[in-house]
């Protein structure tokens, strides 16, 4: 049986691994421009799928799926970034599992064979086994299965010449959250933090020469951001995340722009509140292993690293998102209280919301 998640190096390699006669492609609008959806729409009979928003919606989904059976599909491409990855991931889903009970109950898996091409280099949806979409508009779901991780992946950095420079700053900085977020995680094993370390060396490598949009560090931002997504495919992310959903949907910051400004003030918040820690390591385990960041970060300690981080979120211009004070103090009753189990110290409601009150800078 083929292994899942077979890195390949072009689309010219596809008649060599697959058979198929009718791709059904997920991709961002300005896919289409590409060369890579010429080559395919010219290559074979395409159904293509624009239709996703920002955040994508689980009713898009469904419409999808339908047009997938439809057209009498029989491969599944998703290409852009973590919105066309996540659809594409429940489309092949939805395909053969009801869509009023999918939400409900486990999904069954099926033999639809799913190519990712990922062109940004932040999400690292192309080497995980969630999906994380709305219902409602601003209802998130995220759901875990292992028939989400593709079949096969193209990285090709040609792709990251076009992304726009603020999405190019949130991108990566999102696929650093990923790599510190695993790697600080209670779940965090051997492995994991083989695969976090090494998406943080390189993105501290080839930082500069991405933002310069070069090519030789546009591939290494793109491979950071592809172990940093295997390193959370094991672990999961952690507060950071649980908590930056509120920003994105009410502040209108891009993902990696909300998760950066939360990761900031929680780095700082557990270096001064770390008396207890879910971590059944211990606490002297977790102290060492946020110095250990700190050093990847190209620092002494969980302090250097820490402040290291904020200059990156304040060289890269991620300024405060604004929300009105009640707003603010909601927050907190919306955070996913099992995503803050994962942190490394323990956060209540309280320590949430003074988080929540240090981002937004309000008393």
């Amino acid at each position: 049986m083929q292994t899942k998640g077979v890195i390949l190096d072009d689309l010219s390699a596809l008649d060599e691994v697959s058979c198929f006669k009718k791709p059904f492609l997920c991709c961002g609008g300005s896919f289409r421009n590409t060369k890579a959806f010429e080559y395919l729409n010219e290559k074979y009979d395409l159904t293509v799928w624009d239709k996703i928003r920002p955040n994508p919606r689980f009713e898009d989904m469904v419409d999808a799926a339908e047009m997938f059976r439809q057209n009498n599909c029989d491969f599944l491409i998703g290409a852009g970034g973590g919105s066309p990855l996540d659809s594409a991931k429940m489309i092949k889903l939805l395909v053969t599992n009801q869509a009023d009970t999918a939400l409900r109950g486990p999904m069954q898996d099926n033999d639809i064979e799913f190519l990712a091409i990922p062109t940004t280099s932040g999400t690292g949806s192309e080497a995980t086994r969630y999906s994380i979409f709305y219902v409602n508009e601003n209802e998130k779901y995220s759901i875990t299965h292992d028939g989400f991780l593709p079949d096969y992946v193209i990285l090709d950095e040609e792709f990251l010449k076009t992304v726009p420079p603020y999405q190019r700053r949130c991108t990566c900085m999102d696929a650093l959250c990923h790599a510190i977020e695993s790697y600080w995680n209670v779940k965090s094993n051997a492995e994991s933090r083989k695969y976090a370390e090494k998406a943080i060396r390189l993105f501290v490598k080839n930082k500069d020469g991405y933002i310069a949009n070069e090519s030789t560090a546009n591939r290494g931002m793109l491979m950071a951001s592809y172990y940093a997504g295997k390193a959370i495919n094991i672990t999961s992310t952690t507060s950071a995340h649980a908590m930056c959903y509120n920003i994105t949907i009410n502040c209108g910051t891009a993902h990696g722009h909300s998760v950066s400004v939360n990761l900031a003030e929680i780095w700082d918040y557990m270096n001064h509140h770390n008396e207890k820690v879910n971590d059944s390591r211990g606490r002297a385990f977790v102290l060492n292993t946020l110095d250990e960041i700190g050093v990847l970060l190209g620092g002494k300690n969980s302090s250097d690293g820490a402040k290291l981080f904020r200059n990156l979120v304040d060289e890269f211009e991620l300024y405060t998102p604004r929300a009105d004070k009640a707003k603010v103090m909601s927050f907190a009753e919306s955070v996913n209280a099992n995503r803050l189990l994962n942190n490394p110290t323990t956060l209540s409601n309280q320590d949430v919301t003074e988080i929540y009150k240090r981002v937004f800078k309000t008393d």
